[in-house]
């Protein structure tokens, strides 16, 4: 209605505007060369109004053909959208029919009515050739999808995958890692690439990993310690074949990272034994105990006395102090038997002789017994004993169920980080006795 009132509104101004010029007429003289061209002005207009609508009908022609072309081509591009997603849905339904001839059709189709490089194309082709174990068509398509923004991801997933199974680490870290700094939250990608670091000990990447995990809130604040703390130690353990100081640096930033753990302890320990600083480590190995009275620790108390040509038990006592945990005299009697002081050894194992003593309290007795007696009967005797006896505490795989008696950055199934220290419990034992039978 708006339109129908502009357009009467526009007829009346040109009639006035006619009917002004008409009554108003006038003569308009040109020269041209030698010659006076005299005209009406009534003329002029009428001549200038023909043409403004000769160029108005000209126009408007124009504008309604170029509409209806474009209304058709974009009428034809979304019927061939929707005939190439048409393809695309039948083409995986023919995967999961395993008509696989079918599908590579139906991505012609696709092809066809979108593009040779489209997602959904691509997409397809890598499941047919993924189902048909066709690896290298396989890897060209990843490698076509890492080339566009939408399918990117795909192709540095897929890449990565392929190179894994491949078993390629150094390839598969490449494209795991394009893809974390792409997309970091993508499920797992953290972990399957701090897997590929462990296959490869390539401890700076899980330091450099790490702490982006942890600025995108991808991992807590625990993991983020434990796991940086492990690259500090494995990194110190590469330094201590030829760079010792640089060594102790790094295991101390390990330390700082998880405080009083004992593998971290023992290696400081041993690194400072090679530098000879062996005042250091025995007020270490001091500081440490108060918190921390492992019994891995023992082994390096032992080597550190040995090295600083200091008596055992002295030195044991030293470290120990007030504490009167089990460990802790667990530590005197062995100090006391490397020392041969049996009566001082046995009085301090007295303590821990309950109704059922654990495995090691009945075989250090029957160590005493032949240090101090030599009597095969009561070293018979506690032997049998030991065997009804608790077993310590061990390192176990949480993974693989396991046991070692050190602790490892990888367990010996295979898992990073997954070893716990607890007690063996008998369905452990039955299971690791078959695991040995199998091998």
């Amino acid at each position: 209605m708006i339109k129908f009132f502009v357009i009467i509104i526009q007829v009346i101004l040109v009639l006035f505007v006619s009917s002004f010029i008409l009554q108003n007429s006038f003569i308009v003289s040109f020269a041209i060369k030698d010659f006076i061209y005299s005209v009406s002005s009534t003329y002029v207009f009428v001549f200038i109004l023909i043409l403004f609508v000769f160029i108005f009908f000209i126009q408007t022609f124009y504008f309604k053909t170029k509409f209806k072309f474009s209304n058709y081509r974009v009428n034809k591009k979304i019927q061939n959208k929707e005939k190439g997603h048409e393809a695309f849905v039948d083409g995986m339904i023919a995967i999961a029919n395993k008509d696989y001839k079918k599908a590579m059709t139906e991505n012609k189709k696709i092809i066809t009515y979108l593009d040779r490089n489209s997602s959904l194309s691509l997409l397809l082709k890598s499941e047919v050739f993924k189902v048909e174990k066709k690896y290298q068509d396989l890897n060209l398509v990843f490698e076509d999808m890492i080339k566009y923004k939408k399918t990117e991801n795909l192709g540095y997933r897929g890449l990565m995958e392929q190179f894994l199974r491949s078993q390629d680490y150094h390839h598969a870290f490449i494209y795991g890692e394009k893809l974390f700094n792409s997309n970091p939250y993508i499920e797992k990608i953290y972990d399957t690439l701090v897997n590929i670091v462990v296959k490869t000990n390539n401890w700076q990447q899980l330091l450099i990993i790490t702490e982006k995990a942890y600025s995108k809130k991808i991992i807590d604040k625990k993991l983020y310690k434990e796991n940086k703390s492990i690259a500090f130690y494995e990194i110190a353990k590469i330094k201590q074949l030829s760079e010792t100081a640089e060594a102790l640096i790094y295991v101390q930033k390990s330390l700082k990272l998880r405080e009083n753990f004992s593998p971290y302890a023992k290696l400081y320990v041993q690194i400072l034994i090679e530098e000879k600083k062996y005042l250091v480590a025995k007020k270490f190995l001091k500081k440490t105990w108060t918190y921390n009275s492992h019994s891995e620790l023992k082994s390096t108390i032992i080597k550190l006395a040995k090295n600083s040509k200091e008596g055992v038990l002295v030195l044991a006592q030293y470290i120990v102090g007030s504490n009167n945990n089990e460990n802790s005299i667990m530590l005197l009697v062995e100090a006391s038997i490397l020392d041969e002081k049996w009566n001082e050894a046995r009085n301090k194992l007295k303590n821990l002789l309950d109704v059922k003593p654990k495995k090691e309290v009945c075989l250090l007795m029957a160590k005493i017994e032949e240090g101090e007696n030599n009597s095969f009967q009561k070293i018979n005797s506690w032997t049998i004993r030991s065997e009804k006896g608790a077993e310590n505490n061990i390192w176990i795989c949480k993974m693989s169920h396991k046991q070692q008696d050190e602790w490892t950055s990888v367990s010996y199934g295979g898992y990073f980080n997954s070893l716990v220290w607890k007690q063996p419990s008998m369905l452990n034992q039955i299971k690791i006795n078959i695991d040995n039978d199998d091998n």
